[in-house]
């Protein structure tokens, strides 16, 4: 099910745009049963974690080989055929120095990375076949003080990308390049303790971020987001500059932390939707069906936001939490793009309040026990980027989840299994999230709302078994 609707009822179409197209039936929408489109993952990883000690210091040797295989089902009348079929292999390494202390000094140094390969077994393609290796070097040291502590950091690394041509008939799908991206990055950052309930933080950071294989050769149907996507071989490196501030207050009865960054970024990668030469969306046909068209852009870029937490513990009733958090981030491009200043897939500002009882005992039989209520609060996202009618506006929402959980022991006080028991969206509310690429699916015409809203009432039991081999 892609979001299409029946434009007479408004009720979702299984298997749009083929011969087995009808309306969606209750036991359908109720059903646990995986209708095409469908996605299969499996994901196999062997870790080799190793710390040697050399006299006064220690090598740390990690090395990991992960496969993973991402089936794509998307022919109602072949729903075992695999339309796309990632095949993705990786090797990572990490090793890490860790040096003497000298003079307080506590200093590492090391390098990690990554070679990996992709093919294409599917009927179909969004990305290239491509071989690509990381390297990295870093330095990191830390010294503390009496009431200080320092940390600074510095690393180099390298990303050497290999794309292969594909050849779809007599049409070029896929063109062969090679590039690499190569970049310095940097941390320095002090946290002071001015007295025993106020603590002064201060960092400033340089980072880097190579483009990703979707945002240089992308050329194909991506299923899950309900677009054609293009890709730019011609991106450069993100690189930022962002100093940040905290304060950390603990009280008897309460403690807040206060957090505020501010991000400036250079050749910021985003997606942006194409025009047609007719002025409307710039439709791509994909086996009969037309999908909105994306192509990835980049542009200078400020990021800022903030993050505070407020905690009430009152004492004496040490059981007692009520728990604030509050974050709020807005992004914008230094010229409008199609007037529009404002970036793409930036959340809306949050508030999330939980009220908790915790109890360590309650009879012979439980310990651990616990109770909350929380209201989470989504704001209105009212600034979103309209450029080239790429996003909308979002509704703001309240969420009410509920939980409740305990161990239970034997009499030798020994925890047989933990049971956590929660209900989220309590009260069934239709919401959409800003970030959900399923917003912007077919319209429902009876009800005048467009796109598939995010999960109503769901309750789940989780059940936790300790178990060891001694």
């Amino acid at each position: 099910m892609e979001g299409d609707r029946d434009d007479a009822t408004g009720r979702f179409i299984l298997f749009a745009g083929s011969p087995l197209e009808r309306i969606a039936t209750g036991d359908d929408l109720d059903s646990r049963k995986l209708f095409v489109p469908r996605q299969n993952i499996q994901h196999t990883r062997i870790v080799s974690d190793n710390i040697f000690a050399i006299k006064k210091s220690r090598l740390k040797i990690n090395l990991a080989f992960q496969n993973n295989q991402r089936k794509e089902f998307g022919n109602p009348e072949e729903p075992d055929e695999r339309e796309l079929f990632f095949n993705l292999r990786a090797f990572n390494y990490n090793l890490q120095w860790q040096l003497p202390e000298i003079k307080e000094w506590h200093t590492s140094i090391g390098i990690n990375g990554m070679q990996q390969q992709n093919q294409n077994k599917g009927s179909e393609m969004l990305i290239p076949e491509y071989n690509l290796f990381d390297i990295g070097g870093f330095i990191y040291t830390q010294r503390f003080f009496k009431k200080a502590t320092f940390s600074g950091g510095l690393r180099f690394d390298n990303r050497s990308v290999n794309s292969k041509a594909f050849m779809e008939g007599t049409e070029v799908r896929f063109t062969a390049f090679t590039r690499s991206f190569a970049n310095i990055s940097g941390i320095a950052g002090i946290s002071y303790e001015a007295s025993d309930k106020l603590t002064l933080k201060a960092n400033i950071a340089r980072g880097f971020r190579a483009p990703t294989l979707a945002e240089l050769a992308s050329n194909g149907a991506h299923e899950g987001t309900n677009r054609f996507e293009h890709g730019g071989q011609q991106l450069k490196s993100e690189t930022s500059l962002q100093p940040d501030r905290g304060i950390e207050l603990n009280y008897e009865h309460f403690s807040l932390a206060f957090s505020a960054f501010y991000n400036r970024i250079n050749d910021f990668i985003f997606y942006r939707k194409l025009k047609s030469v007719f002025g409307g969306d710039s439709l791509t046909n994909v086996n009969g069906e037309d999908l909105q068209t994306f192509r990835f852009n980049q542009h200078d870029a400020r990021l800022g936001g903030l993050e505070v937490n407020f905690d009430i513990h009152p004492h004496p009733l040490d059981w007692l939490h009520f728990e604030n958090t509050l974050s709020f981030v807005r992004g914008r491009f230094d010229e409008a793009i199609d007037g529009s200043k404002n970036l793409p897939l930036i959340p809306a500002a949050r508030l999330v309040s939980e009220l908790k009882a915790d109890f360590l005992k309650a009879g012979k039989s439980f310990t651990n026990v616990y109770l909350k209520l929380e209201a989470d609060r989504t704001f209105a996202r009212n600034n979103p980027f309209t450029g080239f009618d790429t996003e909308t506006k979002t509704a703001g929402y309240t969420l009410i989840n509920t939980g409740a959980g305990a161990d239970i022991i034997n009499g030798r006080k020994k925890i047989l299994f933990s049971v956590h028991l929660a209900v989220t969206n309590l009260g069934d509310l239709a919401w959409q999230s800003h970030l959900s690429r399923l917003k912007y699916t077919a319209a429902n015409l009876v009800t005048g709302r467009a796109g598939v809203f995010n999960t109503g009432r769901n309750f789940s039991v989780k059940i936790n078994v300790p178990f060891s081999l001694r």
